[in-house]
Formats: structure tokens, sequence, C-alpha cells
């Protein structure tokens, strides 16, 4: 008869740190490498670069303390957070360019175009993920 381990719901909170990080690192700097990755986290992580790797590489035997999950989730889930208002942020710019131009769409398509210009910043003709018809 064997008994649980009390190690094994510490194992798996690493295993799932592991898997946040690297799909963190991934997502948020995917032209380095796993050392420049490592490196980056290192700088956003308060542990130690041992600790960091050691976690990162699923090294046998890791465990997390509940501090050190949290610093995880917190790290991984103020990306989603980002994401989220920035999504949140393009459709209320979209209701907002729709309701100028319903009330007016020759008054107000020379203020809507220079706020699309300003948004864009030179980045192309797209803002919102729309595409504008070139002039």
């Amino acid at each position: 008869m064997s008994f649980p381990s009390s190690r094994e719901p510490r194992e798996m909170s690493a295993i799932a740190a592991h898997n946040s990080l690297r799909d963190y690192a991934a997502r948020e700097w995917p032209r380095l490498n796993h050392k420049g990755r490592l490196a980056k986290l290192c700088r956003a992580l308060p542990w130690t670069d041992r600790r960091v790797r050691a976690v990162y590489n699923a090294e046998q035997g890791v465990s997390l303390r509940a501090d050190e999950q949290e610093a995880v989730q917190r790290l991984t889930s103020t990306e989603e957070a980002n994401r989220n208002d920035f999504a949140d942020l393009q459709a209320r710019i979209a209701r907002l360019e729709a309701a100028l131009l319903a009330q007016d769409p020759e008054f107000h398509s020379v203020q809507v175009a220079a706020l699309r210009e300003a948004a864009d910043d030179g980045r192309g003709n797209h803002v919102a993920g729309q595409t504008r018809p070139a002039d």
C-alpha cells in the first residue's frame, strides 16, 4: 500500500509554474532563445537567478512556496489583463468612431481620420484591426 506524497501538490504547482513561465516568456520575448528569456525572467521575478532557472527548467525536486506561486501568477496574469484592457479599448474606440460618424459623417470624418492617424503613429493604415482606405 502506497501513501500519497505530501510533496505531490507542491511539485504539481512547480510544473504548472514551469509551464506558465515558459509560455509567458515565449509570448513576451519570442525572438530570444531560452538563455535570453531566463535573463529577462530573472529581472522580472524577485528570486535568485538559480531559483528562476530551476523553476523554468522544471528541475527534479523543485517545489514552490506560496509566495513564489503568487509571484508567477501575478507576472503571468498582468500580461493577460493588459491584453484584455487593450481589446476593450479598441472596441470602445470603434464604438465612439461609429457614433461620431452616425451623427454627421461629413463633419466628423476629418476628426476621425486625424484620431486614427495619431493612434496609428505611422505604422501602416490600420487601427484596432480594421483597415482604412488609402487616400
